[in-house]
């Protein structure tokens, strides 16, 4: 004997960590949108009192929030104009690969240069972890920290 079922009664449950990622997702965009706003007011309203930043640069250390809030005020004194591509995915557990609620960020950096550099893209990677209230709690970046620095502060091109 065969049943039928007819389709409307099929329903998929949505796995809740996907759920999780797009609320999630929402913090993150609006985090960078803040960002190149230059808006650290309304940035940091998105990173968590104990927000750990695990910086690209060679032997740098990891960071918390006001000393990466403060770094972002000096980098900020070097450029303007800043615009950013995001793409956000989710992020996916270690071990079952399965989404977790994390978020992972490919964004895509242009900005003018104080000192008149050439305009250039900088491709970035990010795996930011979030809290049950959606702040940025766990920040993991990678790109190239050196190039864009020595861009930054070179000597004023004429």
């Amino acid at each position: 004997m065969m049943a039928c079922t007819p389709k409307e009664a099929i329903t998929e449950v949505e796995d809740p960590n996907m759920v999780l990622f797009r609320e999630n997702a929402k913090v993150v965009d609006a985090a960078f949108k803040a960002y190149s706003k230059k808006d650290l007011t309304e940035f940091e309203t998105y990173q968590a009192d104990s927000l750990k930043v695990h910086s690209a640069q060679f032997g740098g250390k990891d960071s918390n929030k006001a000393e990466f809030l403060e770094r972002s005020a000096n980098f900020f004194k070097l450029i303007n104009n800043i615009n950013v591509k995001v793409t956000l995915l989710p992020g996916v557990d270690e071990v079952t690969l399965k989404p977790d609620g994390s978020v992972r960020a490919y964004v895509i950096w242009s900005a003018d240069f104080v000192n008149n550099a050439p305009k250039t893209d900088l491709k970035s990677y990010f795996v930011l972890k979030l809290d049950k209230d959606h702040k940025i709690y766990d920040h993991d970046e990678y790109f190239d920290v050196s190039g864009w620095f020595q861009a930054a502060t070179a000597a004023p091109i004429q």
